[in-house]
């Protein structure tokens, strides 16, 4: 019960922060929502350390079939650590076009073909985990019916997510009367909230399945000493 309390506590605690620091974002310097800013760099430190949580997890649960999913979630986490930090790299300034046109370098990288088949051998690797492994069983399905599962975290992630697509051009009226540069800061700093909000979740579940490999382990020394008598009594 304590425990789904601190979850409940987290979630509003996120979800207020979530609301102040967009409320706050009116008044935040310009230079933050810039391409390598303040705000972009710490997007990538907090996918960077989901990243490395997850392979901590995959390491701890080793030999446990479920620790799988902690593979998948770490390619998960390399994947957009990789369009974070390759998003800029798309646009470059051509030589043939005039001061300060940017063009869509996406085509000149040479590059291009070697990135789309590490993406697509990732996408492989994590089907391939979760086929063989049967981590929908294993997993997914034992965290919903213990209930393990941190919606409220997962809400405010995809509302924050959803602020950021709205703050980039693809809202309302209402929000395009805000200045451009506004919308900027507004939509990093919701991005900042949803890789926040993710990065928690994923610490309640690496926290929630550790208890599953101490009821393991009970157990197993359970059989062990039952074992142990019954050949005594023999």
């Amino acid at each position: 019960m304590r425990t789904l309390v601190n979850i409940r506590s987290s979630s509003w605690l996120l979800l207020a922060g979530l609301c102040v620091s967009v409320v706050l974002s009116v008044g935040l310097p310009l230079s933050w929502g810039q391409e390598y800013g303040l705000l972009e760099n710490v997007q990538a430190a907090t996918l960077l350390l989901g990243m490395l949580v997850a392979l901590m997890a995959a390491r701890q649960q080793r030999g446990m079939a479920a620790s799988k999913i902690w593979w998948v979630a770490a390619l998960c986490w390399l994947s957009v650590l990789g369009h974070e930090l390759a998003w800029d790299a798309l646009s470059v300034t051509s030589a043939s076009a005039g001061a300060g046109e940017a063009i869509g370098s996406w085509g000149l990288l040479w590059w291009k073909p070697a990135m789309m088949g590490l993406c697509l051998a990732m996408l492989l690797a994590c089907v391939y985990w979760v086929v063989r492994h049967r981590l929908i069983s294993r997993v997914v399905l034992r965290w919903l019916r213990e209930r393990a599962i941190p919606w409220g975290c997962l809400l405010v992630a995809a509302l924050a997510m959803l602020l950021s697509v709205l703050a980039q051009g693809h809202g309302s009226a209402w929000m395009h009367k805000l200045p451009d540069a506004t919308l900027a800061v507004m939509g990093e700093v919701a991005q900042c909230w949803t890789y926040a909000a993710l990065w928690w979740a994923q610490w309640v579940l690496l926290h929630h399945m550790q208890e599953w490999r101490s009821s393991s382990y009970l157990q197993t020394m359970h059989f062990s000493l039952t074992k142990g008598l019954e050949r005594r009594t023999i």
